[in-house]
């Protein structure tokens, strides 16, 4: 027994000798802390909602435009130039047209969102005939005939209800 325990002593001074000591870092002083100017309150100010440009309108009738007057005059259109995202006004409602180059029944595929009337909920499908860009239904029918206004502008008018309609990029 007497021979277990001084094996036992031996051991943990074995390994308290394995342990290695290292006296504690140095005391770092603090740092002086820097003046400090008071902070001045104020009233911040009305929030302010971000501007949304708004479609053309025509200063008699007080309604976006519709057709050019001569298309025939109207700006080349390419297919390239309208793959993406754009604003859709028509008649004061304003709503997201989306196109995209996966061809489509009569055209390529379109889709809105956000458009409360059912003339422009209905587009599916775009075309470019000429200088004249054409919105469609799913089905192939014409919903819309625009042309170019201005860079990344397009004008026309619905073929049902003849409203002015545009798509923009801001």
């Amino acid at each position: 027994m007497r021979i277990t325990a001084t094996v036992s002593v031996v051991s943990v001074l074995a390994l308290a000798a394995c342990g290695s000591y290292a006296p504690p870092p140095p005391r770092i002083a603090p740092l002086a802390p820097q003046p400090v100017n008071p902070v001045a309150s104020q009233a911040l100010p009305a929030p302010v909602a971000p501007a949304m440009p708004q479609p053309t309108t025509d200063v008699a009738l007080g309604q976006p435009t519709a057709m050019p007057a001569n298309p025939a005059a109207a700006a080349d259109v390419r297919k390239a130039d309208l793959i993406g995202g754009w604003t859709l006004a028509s008649a004061g409602e304003t709503c997201q047209l989306s196109m995209n180059l996966t061809t489509w029944s009569g055209g390529y595929r379109a889709s809105t969102r956000g458009c409360v009337s059912d003339e422009l909920k209905a587009v599916g499908a775009w075309d470019v005939s000429g200088k004249e860009i054409l919105l469609k239904d799913a089905s192939g029918a014409v919903v819309a005939r625009l042309y170019a206004a201005a860079p990344n502008r397009y004008s026309g008018q619905t073929d049902v209800s003849k409203r002015g309609v545009q798509f923009f990029r801001g």
